[in-house]
C-alpha cells in the first residue's frame, strides 16, 4: 500500500515536467532517509549527526543554486557543475570499496568524524543523481530505478524457488546466492532492453557493455540492501 501512494505521488510530480517540483519532492525523501539514517546511527554522537544533516542540507542546497538559481553560464554554476561528476565518483568509491569492507567485517564504524561524511555522501549522490536524470528525462530516470526493482523482484521470487545457499545469514537471513545471481541476471536484462529503447546503444558490442553495466548495478542493488540490513542489526531494529 505505502508503495502504491508513493508511486501515485512520483508519477504524479513527473507528469507535471517540473525539475523543481521533482527536486522538492526528492529533498523530502532525503530528508526523511536521512532522519531514519540517524535513527540507525546510535553509537554516533550528537554533534557527529547535527553535522552530518549540516553537511547533507548544504551539498542540496548549492547543488539547487547552480541547477535552480543561479544563470547556467555563471561562474558560480560552472564551478558547482565541476563538482558534480566527482562528488558522484566519491559516492561510487564508497561502495565499490568502503562498503565491502564494511560487510566484510560485519561492522560499519558511526561513531568517527570521518564517518560523518557517509550519509552526505550516501543521500547527497542520490539526490543528486534523482535531479539529474530526471533532467535528462523522465525515461531515463524510470530506466535507473527499475534496475533495483526488478533486481529485487527476480532476487525474491529465484530464490523461493531455487535458493539452497544463504548469501550472509548472519546479515540477512533470507538471502540466498542463487536469487542474487537471478537478481543480477534480471537487472542486466533490462538494462541492455532499456539502453536499446533509448537508443544509447547498437550492435551486439554495445548491447553485451550495457548488460555488463546493469549486472554492475544489480550486485550493486544487492549490495545496498546487505548494508542496510546491517545498519539495522547493529542498532537492533
Amino acid at each position: 500500500m505505502t508503495a502504491l501512494v508513493l508511486a501515485v505521488v512520483v508519477i504524479g510530480t513527473l507528469a507535471t515536467g517540473s525539475t523543481a517540483l521533482w527536486a522538492l519532492l526528492v529533498s523530502i525523501f532525503c530528508a526523511a532517509a536521512a532522519w531514519e539514517f540517524a535513527r540507525l546511527s546510535p553509537s554516533a554522537s550528537r554533534s557527529q549527526i547535527i553535522t552530518s544533516f549540516a553537511i547533507l542540507a548544504g551539498l542540496i542546497a548549492t547543488f539547487s543554486v547552480a541547477l535552480f538559481v543561479s544563470d547556467e553560464q555563471s561562474e558560480i554554476a560552472k564551478t558547482v557543475f565541476k563538482l558534480f561528476l566527482p562528488f558522484l565518483l566519491l559516492a561510487v568509491a564508497f561502495w565499490l570499496a568502503i562498503v565491502p569492507f564494511q560487510l566484510s567485517r560485519r561492522s560499519i564504524v558511526l561513531n568517527t568524524w570521518p564517518s560523518v561524511l557517509t550519509m552526505p555522501v550516501v543521500i547527497g549522490a542520490a539526490w543528486l543523481s534523482a535531479v539529474l536524470l530526471q533532467r535528462a528525462g523522465a525515461r531515463f530516470l524510470f530506466a535507473v530505478i527499475v534496475v533495483t526493482v526488478v533486481a529485487d523482484l527476480a532476487g525474491y521470487f529465484v530464490g523461493r524457488k531455487f535458493g539452497r545457499v544463504k548469501l550472509a545469514p548472519s546479515i540477512s537471513p533470507g538471502k540466498t546466492r542463487e536469487g542474487a545471481m537471478g537478481g543480477v541476471v534480471a537487472a542486466a536484462l533490462w538494462t541492455a532492453a532499456m539502453a536499446f529503447y533509448l537508443g544509447l546503444c547498437s550492435g551486439v558490442m554495445q548491447l553485451m557493455l550495457a548488460a555488463a553495466a546493469g549486472a554492475f548495478l544489480g550486485a550493486s542493488a544487492v549490495m545496498g540492501d546487505l548494508w542496510e540490513s546491517q545498519l539495522k542489526r547493529q542498532a537492533g531494529v
